[in-house]
């Protein structure tokens, strides 16, 4: 039956898309901390919006303090690298569908800052942009299968190390919703600037 095998390729073909994104995903989560920075994450996202037919753009540390994002600004703080905050696109319903948004951790490594985290746990910090990664590559399946879906996505990028310039236990940081945030714990990074993506 020719519409049955119609159906099993094209299901085979949605399979095969689903599992390159994943592996896409996990590929990008791997990356060592000293192959991944703020700046290449986000060129990741352009590159899977370019190919998977998604719009991206990357705010740099100027629109970030100009849009008053004090937990992005507060947590990069103590790196060299820039903070990137990434937002993805892609629109395929009716502009009245309300989109899913999807907000995705994108700490390309994680020290702990000020409040550094021991050798047992300091390892697999590398993988604190697992969040961002499953966003990126979550928003590129969902194009690649042209969904009918309106989705969103919203990656804060930032490296939390400690150093002179780090944010500090007891500093208040101020929101992009204008509320303030006061940090107990520099190892609680990923809750602030998700603060500003949401």
């Amino acid at each position: 039956d020719r519409k049955e095998i119609s159906e099993i390729q094209k299901s085979l073909g949605n399979g095969s898309v689903i599992g390159e994104e994943i592996n896409n995903c996990r590929i990008l989560s791997n990356t060592p901390g000293g192959d991944m920075t703020p700046k290449i994450l986000a060129a990741a996202a352009a590159k899977a919006g370019k190919e998977a037919g998604f719009r991206v753009k990357v705010l740099g540390r100027k629109e970030i303090e100009k849009n008053n994002m004090g937990g992005v600004i507060g947590v990069a703080k103590g790196s060299e690298e820039e903070p990137k905050f990434i937002v993805m696109e892609y629109f395929n319903a009716p502009p009245q569908q309300k989109p899913l948004v999807l907000a995705g951790k994108g700490v390309t490594f994680d020290t702990g800052g000020i409040n550094l985290k021991s050798d047992q746990h300091i390892l697999d910090m590398h993988m604190d942009m697992s969040g961002g990664a499953a966003v990126i590559h979550g928003i590129a399946a969902v194009a690649r299968l042209n969904l009918p879906f309106n989705v969103v996505g919203l990656i804060p990028a930032v490296e939390n190390m400690p150093s002179g310039s780090s944010y500090r236990p007891g500093d208040i940081l101020k929101s992009l919703s204008g509320k303030t945030i006061e940090v107990l714990n520099t190892d609680a990074e990923g809750r602030v600037i998700l603060a500003d993506a949401l």
